[in-house]
């Protein structure tokens, strides 16, 4: 992990304060008899492009070059009775969450608004695709789209660039 200018520092030194503070929580969570018989996750919406991981610095075929460490937010999961820490490289997603909420405590959970089974099998089945924009702000995108960007699709693993490619520049559709 590359941390050697200002903005990987500041990223770094923020990260590290939050994850102090979570535990501390945790702990009083045990001194309380809670945390147990608590499943907690924690997920951010998106990463962010710092450059730390060269392994993740995907070339567009053009010049130019995408940080993948932006399409890799923070995804944590502690469960019920766990004890000791592991990480998992299973190909996850934001849209992961409700059925790791809702997994062995709800049978069949659906989705309160549409009826529809809670799953997340579509991941597996097809590619997924994420747009790369700088205008993240929804008043300059037009409030319900976003301008046009770089639209990529993953599957299998984001940290291994090969499961990576470029599907269309410029675009407010992952469809050339």
């Amino acid at each position: 992990m590359n941390v050697s200018d200002g903005g990987q520092y500041s990223h770094y030194e923020s990260n590290m304060a939050a994850m102090l503070k979570l535990g501390r929580w945790f702990d009083y969570l045990r001194a309380n008899h809670c945390y147990d018989n608590t499943r907690i996750i924690l997920v951010a919406d998106h990463g962010r492009m710092l450059n730390q991981f060269p392994q993740l610095i995907y070339n567009n075929g053009d010049g130019t070059a995408t940080d993948l460490e932006g399409f890799a937010p923070l995804l944590m999961v502690k469960d019920f009775n766990s004890t000791g820490f592991e990480t998992s490289n299973e190909f996850m997603t934001n849209g992961d969450v409700p059925t790791l909420a809702t997994a062995n405590i709800i049978r069949d959970p659906k989705n309160p608004m549409t009826g529809k089974e809670l799953t997340n099998n579509l991941k597996y089945a097809e590619e997924q695709y994420v747009i790369a924009s700088d205008e993240w702000n929804t008043a300059t995108n037009n409030g319900t789209q976003f301008l046009p960007g770089n639209w990529y699709a993953v599957h299998s693993s984001l940290w291994d660039v090969s499961n990576w490619k470029l599907v269309s520049k410029n675009s407010t559709s992952p469809e050339p």
